[in-house]
């Protein structure tokens, strides 16, 4: 069962009327898994993240959940975001895959998803799937990250594919696809209603 955070310009935070910046009205709907737990929290600069982890996840976790919001004037394209966060990846891994799950227009704001597969990280020496959705809103870029370390692939990746369930890629598909921006003062932005969410 999922929890419903609603993160206005971030972070988020389990608040069931959370408030708003004067003026700033723009808002990151989100769901992080129920038990999950928050254990970074911050902003640094025009950045502010949170990240969400298992109960129980130590340092050598399998599943993580980030969320950031970036502000500021002349925000970056989500495509060429993620596939500059692609380009990052596959110097760090052996066996990289990306692939473009959606691009277009969610409740009016420019989105991108993509998957990123990394067959073994140089540095832990783990496989790392990466689901990522980026929606370039009116006040910040919101990056809403999926990540999954697995063992090494052995063997190697077999046409690009990671062995992972797939009905728990295609769960998360679902929730990133309900991961919205919205702003309750432009009507080409709507929220959820409230009680339908």
């Amino acid at each position: 069962m999922l929890r419903r955070l609603i993160c206005i310009f971030l972070l988020c935070g389990c608040a069931s009327s959370p408030i708003a910046r004067a003026g700033d009205t723009e808002r990151l709907n989100a769901e992080v898994p129920e038990g999950w737990e928050k254990r970074i929290d911050r902003t640094v600069g025009a950045l502010k993240m949170a990240e969400f982890y298992p109960a129980g996840a130590d340092d050598q976790w399998a599943q993580k959940l980030s969320i950031e919001a970036l502000s500021g004037e002349d925000l970056p394209d989500p495509i060429l975001f993620v596939e500059g966060l692609a380009e990052q990846q596959s110097l760090v891994c052996d066996e990289f895959t990306h692939n473009s799950v959606y691009s277009g227009f969610e409740n009016g704001y420019p989105t991108a998803v993509h998957m990123l597969q990394c067959g073994k990280n140089k540095r832990t020496g783990r496989a790392i799937i990466t689901m990522v959705k980026v929606i370039k809103g009116n006040t910040s870029l919101y990056t809403i990250t999926r990540i999954w370390r697995l063992p090494a692939a052995s063997p190697p990746m077999q046409e690009g594919t990671l062995n992972i369930d797939q009905n728990e890629i295609a769960g998360w598909s679902q929730i990133l696809r309900q991961v919205i921006t919205c702003d309750p003062a432009l009507a080409a932005h709507p929220c959820p209603v409230k009680g339908l969410e």
